[in-house]
């Protein structure tokens, strides 16, 4: 949320300052997600919670500074240690990813939909047919680039593609100064 809120103040900004500020607003969004954490058992964000159990049961002894100065800490250390190896391969990876074609990007996505699929590791069939339903929906519609439509059988309506919309006022009928849906 941080990193939306900042573009349009960076969007003026040199680019050199502007990433600063926008790396800067995420690693401070990440540590404030400690926060809450270790003091009430809730990870405020999705990298807080791998220790949140941890943290919350220091807190619990009495030692909620420590629990929140060591998140501090490891987290500035782990911070650092992350942009001097991003500094280190990204020429390499930047190298690597310009030689993808659409085969790798086939592979590439369909390895993820597969993990998306098993994340549900109780019953990975019921989250393969989630999966596949799902892309089932997604792609009723225009399709980009072209504008060509997909699965909309020659219906206007479906043009648009699968918008829910709660505050859809098509099926509401005007009695007098109660509207009713029907």
């Amino acid at each position: 949320m941080a990193t939306a809120l900042l573009v349009p103040v960076t969007f003026f900004m040199a680019p050199i300052p502007a990433v600063a500020a926008i790396v800067t607003a995420t690693a401070m969004a990440i540590f404030s997600g400690d926060i809450p954490g270790c003091l009430m058992r809730m990870p405020g964000t999705p990298a807080s919670a791998a220790y949140t159990d941890e943290a919350f049961a220091m807190t619990k002894r009495g030692q909620a500074e420590l629990a929140l100065g060591a998140g501090l800490v490891f987290s500035a250390i782990g911070g650092l240690f992350g942009t001097a190896v991003l500094i280190l391969a990204a020429p390499a990876l930047a190298e690597f990813a310009l030689k993808f074609s659409s085969f790798e990007y086939f592979w590439l996505v369909l390895m993820g939909l597969t993990c998306a699929g098993i994340h549900d590791s109780d019953r990975p069939l019921k989250g393969f047919v989630s999966l596949l339903l799902g892309l089932l929906v997604a792609c009723v519609g225009l399709g980009n680039p072209a504008g060509f439509p997909r699965f909309t059988y020659g219906s206007v309506e479906l043009m648009g593609g699968h918008r829910h919309d709660s505050h859809d006022d098509r099926h509401v009928r005007d009695l007098g100064d109660h509207p009713v849906r029907g």
